[in-house]
Formats: C-alpha cells, sequence, structure tokens
C-alpha cells in the first residue's frame, strides 16, 4: 500500500485508483464537497477526468460554525467555473445525543437522499491517506476488533449506494502542494486543529509514535491484512444469509439455523447485519444485548432492540420488523424541482407518486384502520404498522403495502442480501 509520493505524483495516483476500480467512474457521479483542500482537490481531479454532464457537487451545511458560509460559497464558486451542477443541503441539529455523530448521520442522510433524486449510484468522497492512519489510531484506541481496524475500503456500500475514495492512496500535504501549484484556493477548517476531537489527538500522537516505529507504511500494512480477513468473513456471512435469511418487502425472516449465536462467526455477523437493515443503523448492536434478545425471541418472547421487532415464528425461526416508534415523518415543506418523482423515507423506501405541497410521509401506525384490505396484503399486522404511508394533515392518502395504493408505490432501495454486507461485486 503507498505511503507517500510527490506533489507532482497525484494525478497518476488518482488516475490509477480510477483505474482499479472502473465501475466507479460509470453513470451519474456525485462528489461531497466541503471546501477543504481534500475535497477540493478531488473536485478538480474529477472534473479533468469525468465529463460535466455526469458530475454532481453536493455541500452539507450543517449550520454549526460561521466560517461554513465561506466555505460554500467556495464550492459554488469552484464549481460554477468547471461547469458542474452544485447543491447545498442544510442540517440542523436536535440537541439530542453526540453532536459528532448526530451531524455524521445527517450529512449522510443529506447525501443519500440527494443521490437517490438524482439516480446518482456513485458518490466520490475526499478521504486521504492520513484520514486512513488517523481512523486506525482512534479503532486501536478503542479496541477494536478486525472490522473496525479495517479503517476505510476504497470502494464500499451502504443502503445501496456505492461510496468511492480515490484519494486513499494520496497524502494530505501533497494535495495541497498540487492544488498550490495551480493555484487553487481552498479552505483551512478551524476545528481541524480542536484538541476536543479525537481526531484531531490522534493525529497530534502519530508524531510521537513514529519515532517508536509505528510509522504509517506500518499502520497502512495492518489496515491491509484487515480488509483481507475483513472480506473472507463478510464472503462467508453473505453465502449463510443466503441459505437462512429471507427477505419479505422490509422485514427479515430467520431460519432456526440462523439464531444460534454462541460459537460461528457468520450467524452473529449476518444477524448484526440484519438489525442494521431494518433498524437503519450504521453500527451493530453490542454483541451481549444482541444474544440476549435473540435468546428470549427463541423462547418465544416478541422483543425489541435497536429500531426493530423480534417475533418467533411457528417453524423456530424469528421475524425481524421495523418498529414504527422508531421511525422518522418527513414533511414535503416545499415545491421540490422538477426532477423529483418521490420521497426518500427512513432510509430503506422510496415512494413514488402524485406529489403534493405539504404531504407528510410516516409509518402507516393507527393508520391501518383506514386500510380495510390490510389483511389480504398477507403482511403482518407488525410488519403493516412500520410500512410507509402518504398522509395530507389527518387524512391518509396512501399506505401501498396495506392495499391502499391510490397511484402510489413503495419499494425497497437496497434489499438485504445485495448491500448488508458492503462487498464490491
Amino acid at each position: 500500500m503507498p505511503v507517500e509520493q510527490p506533489a507532482k505524483d497525484v494525478q497518476s495516483r488518482f488516475a490509477k485508483a480510477l483505474a482499479a476500480h472502473p465501475k466507479t467512474t460509470e453513470g451519474q457521479i456525485g462528489l461531497s464537497v466541503s471546501g477543504g483542500g481534500d475535497s477540493i482537490a478531488l473536485l478538480h481531479l474529477a472534473a479533468q477526468t469525468i465529463s460535466a454532464k455526469n458530475l454532481h457537487v453536493i455541500t452539507v451545511d450543517h449550520g454549526l460554525r460561521p466560517e461554513a458560509v465561506d466555505e460554500i460559497a467556495l464550492v459554488a464558486e469552484h464549481a460554477g467555473m468547471l461547469g458542474l451542477r452544485h447543491e447545498v443541503v442544510k442540517w440542523e441539529w436536535n440537541q439530542q445525543g453526540n453532536l459528532q455523530a448526530a451531524a455524521r448521520d445527517g450529512r449522510w442522510n443529506a447525501i443519500r437522499a440527494w443521490s437517490l433524486a438524482y439516480n446518482i449510484k456513485t458518490v466520490w468522497l475526499g478521504h486521504t491517506e492520513d484520514d486512513q492512519v488517523e481512523t486506525i489510531l482512534m479503532r486501536l484506541a478503542r479496541g477494536s476488533g478486525i472490522d473496525g481496524l479495517t479503517a476505510m475500503y476504497p470502494v464500499a456500500h451502504r443502503h445501496g449506494l456505492r461510496l468511492f475514495r480515490p484519494l486513499l492512496g494520496c497524502a494530505r500535504d501533497d494535495l495541497r502542494a498540487w492544488l498550490k501549484n495551480r493555484g487553487i484556493a481552498w479552505c483551512d477548517d478551524p476545528s481541524n486543529d480542536d484538541p476536543r476531537f479525537d481526531r484531531v489527538r490522534a493525529r497530534q500522537m502519530f508524531t510521537q509514535l513514529e519515532d517508536l516505529g509505528l510509522t504509517k507504511k506500518r499502520l497502512l500494512q495492518t489496515v491491509d491484512h484487515m480488509q483481507a480477513a475483513h472480506l473472507t468473513l463478510q464472503e462467508a456471512a453473505k453465502s449463510f444469509a443466503k441459505d437462512y435469511v429471507r427477505q419479505d418487502a422490509g422485514d427479515l425472516i430467520f431460519a432456526p439455523e440462523a439464531l444460534d449465536l454462541e460459537k460461528a462467526d457468520a450467524p452473529r455477523r449476518v444477524m448484526a447485519a440484519g438489525f442494521g437493515w431494518v433498524g437503519n443503523r450504521t453500527y451493530r448492536p453490542r454483541f451481549e444485548q444482541m444474544l440476549e434478545v435473540v435468546e428470549k425471541s427463541r423462547g418465544g418472547q416478541t422483543v425489541t432492540l435497536g429500531g426493530c421487532i423480534l417475533t418467533p415464528g411457528p417453524d423456530g425461526g424469528v421475524r425481524l420488523s421495523r418498529e414504527a416508534a422508531a421511525t422518522r415523518p418527513v414533511l414535503r415543506d416545499k415545491e421540490d424541482e422538477n426532477h423529483v418523482t418521490g420521497v426518500f423515507w427512513d432510509q430503506r423506501w422510496f415512494l413514488e407518486g402524485p406529489l403534493a405541497h405539504g404531504q407528510v410521509f410516516k409509518a402507516l401506525g393507527e393508520g391501518i384502520k383506514f386500510c380495510p384490505d390490510w389483511r389480504e396484503a398477507g403482511t403482518p399486522r407488525v410488519s403493516l404498522l412500520a410500512s410507509p404511508s402518504v398522509w395530507q394533515g389527518d387524512v391518509l392518502i396512501a399506505a401501498p403495502l396495506a392495499g391502499l395504493s391510490q397511484g402510489w408505490s413503495a419499494r425497497i432501495v437496497a434489499d438485504f442480501h445485495s448491500s448488508a454486507f458492503a462487498i464490491e461485486d
């Protein structure tokens, strides 16, 4: 794995990354650009390689720093100069939970919804070799296992979207030198030097670790080894899931063989992936909690964990369903652009139909009483309660899975077996 290269070699490293992953250059491509040196370099490198008609730029405004106004303006200026479409999406913190985690999730949700609207299948991110080193140092400090120590893959999948990091072979300083040589301006985020953040402390600690022989090369070698081991485990889990897990719309039905989590890695990995897919969570539940609720369900109890409901089945298996109370409504509070044909809801569903101002998209819940034919759908009531529905005020407009379509359809954007194990086919 490459460690360092002169600034003049940035373009060849970039071209090599694209050649190694040709699928990432196909179709409509999204670029996540914040205004920092890494993402501005990504913007210009991409524009030199991909036709402008296939590139879309997004900047997520977290509304947390006054400097963000200038950063967004800079991205808009660069995008306009390159003839690229640029969209700014605002995110607001609800003051709940950890700010960094909430901002990270909010950024991802914004990018995911934006990508779906533009039929974008691949999003390029500006993570660098330095980000990779900082990530593994933080994971080591947390005592992470194989999954955590894989750090970041060049290509990964999340909820049906391909993520590509073409700058993982480039050092941060070299990218800035490349920009400087071309007279390209960027913004420096002052939070990158704030020691309150784990990543900044990892960056500051690295200089001392190098004196002990824990160099960038050694850390990247560790990432390489862990990624090889991780892929083997993921392949085994994907194969196991095909044999013992069946998807039913937004639910997963686990055969009895998939419920023994005491020994083998594959059932554990598949169950954790199931909770992540159904519950829309990036991180798997704690193993002890997962083991406890699965055992209760095997014993005949209906239990909940991580926004999911486990219901015992007649054959000794369990059904994993979304918990309606864990979902959040989406309000269509403005007239969207003409390209928008539907609404992305709960990170898995895309609803298409006659859009109108003021519509609310949410879990059906007690609205099931307005669906006289719901039993004919053949789906358990608990599953339909968490299924997508369209409302106008207090009036239920549609519930496609509960037999009330009214011109609306609802589909899962990325099915479990093809998306949950993040393997590039």
